[in-house]
């Protein structure tokens, strides 16, 4: 996704673990082909391959220190194969957003935030976090439902008053 280079991790257990999950992202569509059958017999890729509830929590608290570090360049590769093995965690999906978002790859990152409300329709952040996606695709009648149901969300919920007051503020510049 980009071309520049990023120095790896300090930690070089973390490095080495960003290292190992970003090498297997190119032949992930031959896992997938491997597994087709099985996974559409409905079982994910993590439990196929028998990833435990523990690796999956370990992997993403190492995504999500990443991510609080701002260094979603390194967060990424882990939060896709979270993803791919667990499409139906929604922190999966949102973190995953998050990195695309982050480093400006605004499509795929609509794409995932919507993975993320197929999972969790109330996923208020993934909602308001996909419409600006939208916005800065251009897409702005698109985003224009994303940031209501973030108000709406979000309405009588202390907790998500910024967040609902960011979508309007988005929304109001978007309307007449």
């Amino acid at each position: 996704m980009t071309d520049t280079y990023v120095h790896p991790p300090s930690d070089p257990d973390i490095a080495a673990i960003v290292t190992q999950l970003s090498e297997g992202l190119p032949t992930i569509q031959q896992t997938l082909e491997q597994y087709r059958e099985r996974l559409q017999q409905g079982y994910t890729l993590g439990e196929l391959r028998g990833i435990t509830d523990e690796g999956y929590a370990a992997l993403y608290k190492i995504a999500h220190d990443l991510c609080n570090q701002g260094d979603f360049h390194h967060a990424l590769p882990i939060a896709l194969q979270l993803t791919l093995h667990k499409p139906s965690d929604n922190r999966y999906t949102f973190i995953t957003g998050a990195c695309l978002q982050q480093l400006s790859h605004f499509e795929p990152a609509a794409v995932v935030y919507a993975m993320t409300l197929d999972v969790d329709p109330d996923h208020t952040a993934a909602s308001y976090r996909l419409a600006e996606c939208l916005i800065a695709l251009g897409k702005l009648e698109e985003a224009i439902p994303f940031l209501n149901k973030t108000i709406e969300l979000s309405y009588g919920d202390f907790d998500k008053r910024k967040l609902m007051e960011l979508a309007q503020r988005k929304l109001d510049t978007l309307l007449p």
